[in-house]
């Protein structure tokens, strides 16, 4: 069968609309499996954690590169400037058991030059 115009879909939109429909489809089957939303946002905060870590120790694993020290380094191994949220959630000033910082990806930052500069 083929398409008009003999044109193949992009890969990119593919891909998208795939994890969409497939996202959609998880959160919907968790949405009737549990009887509260936060269950369901606090299952799906697990497994976007645990997604994380896993492209994180493939993206290691692949480029041999060593762990990094600070936020900073991280966005220059990746190359990447990012716009982020980052609140501190547990402090051991404030007599909690350990420092937890959590940083929430807003959106990558497109390379642009500043205004007012040419």
């Amino acid at each position: 069968m083929s398409r008009p115009g003999g044109r193949l879909p992009d890969p990119k939109d593919v891909s998208a609309e795939l994890m969409t429909l497939t996202y959609g489809a998880l959160v919907t089957q968790m949405l009737k499996d549990y009887e509260k939303p936060e269950e369901v946002n606090k299952q799906l905060d697990r497994m976007g954690y645990n997604i994380g870590v896993r492209i994180i120790e493939d993206f290691l694993a692949r480029t041999g590169a060593g762990r990094c020290n600070d936020f900073k380094e991280t966005a220059d191994r990746l190359q990447v400037q990012l716009d982020v949220q980052a609140s501190i959630s547990q402090d051991q000033l404030k007599c909690d058991s350990t420092t937890e910082i959590r940083v929430r990806f807003i959106k990558r930052l497109e390379d642009a030059i500043p205004p007012g500069e040419d």
